[in-house]
């Protein structure tokens, strides 16, 4: 009988302890959900200010990839006459300057292109952290309402 009335004594312990435990749990669930609720609000907040930035920026690397192309098809059509002369004078140093000419309009266009690839990352990347965030708040969530679940 001693050791059945040790467990009776250490459940009954535990029991009190449960219930005296439960208001602050209810409290920090409570204060969780908060904390997730403003944890949300700011990183929708922050998406939604981010985005005329970030759509700024993409319409800038466009416009910018756009002047690109246009100054390297400028050069490339002023170059021609001289690159036919040079042609006249020097043979197959004008194949090479005029590939080389070539080669550097491309890395422009290149280049550029990669300003508005790099334009729509930074669109994408500014939504998949604000979806991030609203997942971690969610995860946050949940954790504190299962710790509650299982204080009580």
């Amino acid at each position: 009988m001693g050791f059945m009335d040790t467990l009776k004594k250490w459940f009954g312990q535990a029991k009190e302890t449960a219930e005296k435990a439960a208001p602050y749990v209810e409290k920090a669930k409570e204060a969780a959900s908060e904390a997730a609720g403003k944890a949300k609000e700011v990183a929708e907040d922050v998406a939604e200010k981010a985005a005329p930035y970030v759509e700024k920026a993409k319409e800038a690397a466009s416009d910018v990839a756009e002047k690109a192309k246009e100054v390297a098809s400028d050069v490339a059509e002023k170059a021609a006459p001289y690159v036919e002369k040079a042609k006249e004078a020097a043979g197959d140093v004008v194949e090479t300057v005029k590939e080389k000419i070539e080669d550097v309009k491309e890395s422009v266009i290149d280049k550029a292109d990669d300003a508005d690839d790099a334009a729509d990352t930074a669109a994408e990347a500014a939504g998949d952290a604000a979806e991030a965030t609203e997942e971690a708040v969610a995860e946050v969530a949940d954790a504190a309402e299962e710790a509650a679940g299982e204080e009580g």
